[in-house]
C-alpha cells in the first residue's frame, strides 16, 4: 500500500513538472517576429510558406526551423554562384562571381559555427555569427555594383538576407 501511495505521489510529480514545462515553451508570435524583420511581408510570406511547422512551435523550434532555411538557402546560392563563376568569360564579371564565391563559403563556416550556438541555445552568440554570415553575402552583392551579375544571383543574396533577418530577431527573443 505505502508503494502504490508513493507510485502515485512521484507520478503526480512527474506530471506537475512536465505541465510546468510545457507551459514555459509558449509560442512564438510570428506577428511580432516578422514585425521587427527587414522586411515584414517577406517573414510574413516565408512563415506562411513554412507552415504548418511553424505554426504553433515555441522560440527554439523556430529558431531551428528559420536557421535550416538560412543554411539551405546559403548552400543553394552559392552553388548557383560557382556555376555561373565557372561558365563567366567576361573578366570583370568573373572576378566578381570568383570573389562572391569566397564570400559564400565564408558564409557558410560562418553559419557552421552558428549553428553551435542554436544548439546550445545562445541567442546572443546565435546572433553574432548570423550576423558574420550576413556579412559574406553583402560584400558578395556589394562586388555586383559596376558589373551586371545575373539577376537570379541578386535574388539569391536577398532571400538569404531576409531569412538571416528573422533568424537576428529570433535570436534577441532566445
Amino acid at each position: 500500500m505505502a508503494t502504490y501511495m508513493m507510485n502515485n505521489v512521484l507520478v503526480s510529480c512527474l506530471m506537475f513538472f512536465v505541465m510546468i514545462g510545457s507551459l514555459n515553451a509558449k509560442s512564438a508570435d510570428i506577428k511580432a517576429i516578422c514585425g521587427k524583420a527587414k522586411n515584414p511581408t517577406f517573414c510574413k510570406s516565408y512563415m506562411m510558406k513554412s507552415e504548418p511547422k511553424t505554426s504553433g512551435a515555441d522560440i527554439k523550434t523556430l529558431a531551428t526551423i528559420t536557421f535550416g532555411s538560412a543554411q539551405t538557402s546559403a548552400s543553394g546560392a552559392l552553388t548557383k554562384i560557382q556555376s555561373l563563376d565557372n561558365k563567366e568569360t567576361n573578366p570583370a564579371l568573373k572576378k566578381a562571381y570568383t570573389s562572391c564565391v569566397e564570400q559564400y563559403k565564408n558564409t557558410i563556416s560562418s553559419l557552421d559555427e552558428a549553428k553551435k550556438s542554436l544548439e546550445s541555445g545562445d541567442g546572443p552568440g546565435l546572433n553574432i555569427k548570423v550576423s558574420a554570415a550576413m556579412e559574406g553575402s553583402t560584400t558578395c552583392q556589394d562586388g555586383f555594383v559596376n558589373v551586371k551579375a545575373d539577376p537570379s544571383v541578386t535574388t539569391e543574396i536577398d532571400d538569404f538576407q531576409n531569412i538571416c533577418s528573422i533568424v537576428l530577431v529570433i535570436s534577441n527573443m532566445m
